[in-house]
């Protein structure tokens, strides 16, 4: 998990610091986030990497749901507005992905695809695994940890 969390930490440190500049408006971290908030679609959080919605339920199979291709458009057309902050795509799953199992993969790819496909001009991957769960990985409610986290890192001040 901490190995994980690390390599995503740093990607986010890398992105940040290669392609963000110091932000000039203090408060662009806040705007997104009243914007992300008031669409009443999502539950935005702020973290150390930025500004991120949970989103769960994206596939069915190999596939987006009809109704998860229409959330990210409308992430998408939010990242496009907002072209300072990179955004990073979080694909998490509930159990451990065998080394030849390519699915956590195609999807982070169907996620960058359609953020881009909206004009996001900065969208990259992350393959998290198993290795940060919101719940216990072994009990009933396992499946709460397959998610996808949609990251605007933010500049380096808020």
């Amino acid at each position: 998990a901490s190995r994980a969390r690390a390599g995503c930490l740093a990607a986010l440190t890398g992105i940040r610091r290669a392609a963000t500049p110091i932000a000039k408006a203090p408060g662009a971290g806040d705007a997104l986030l009243t914007e992300l908030s008031a669409t009443g679609t999502w539950s935005p959080s702020r973290d150390d990497r930025g500004v991120a919605v949970t989103l769960r339920n994206l596939f069915k199979g190999e596939a987006l749901t009809p109704a998860a291709s229409s959330r990210l458009a409308e992430l998408g057309r939010i990242a496009a507005a907002h072209p300072t902050f990179p955004v990073v795509v979080v694909v998490h799953q509930d159990k451990e992905p065998a080394k030849t199992d390519k699915t956590q993969a195609s999807r982070a790819e169907l996620v960058v695809k359609a953020l881009k496909a909206e004009r996001a001009p900065r969208v990259e991957a992350v393959l998290a695994g198993a290795a940060m769960p919101v719940v216990n990985p072994k009990g009933a409610n396992r499946a709460r940890n397959a998610r996808v986290e949609v990251v605007f890192v933010t500049p380096e001040t808020f």
